[in-house]
């Protein structure tokens, strides 16, 4: 199981596969800008992990999509 450094990437939410991941990085891209920039992700086997820098972004992801 992947993991990213905690240091890199305090903030992290796990979805399950409920909604569309290319709708939902979209969103990403759109909000907080381009992939690893202020977000990550880890795909895994029965769901996905998204990463933040900030908890701010990690509070309106959840809004949008928790």
């Amino acid at each position: 199981m992947r993991r990213l450094k905690k240091e890199l990437w305090p903030y992290k939410t796990k979805v399950n596969l409920l909604h569309s991941t290319t709708e939902v990085e979209e969103w990403l891209g759109k909000t907080l800008g381009k992939f690893k920039g202020k977000w990550n992700v880890v795909y895994q086997s029965r769901y996905i992990e998204y990463y933040f820098k900030q908890d701010r972004d990690l509070t309106m992801f959840m809004l949008r999509w928790g």
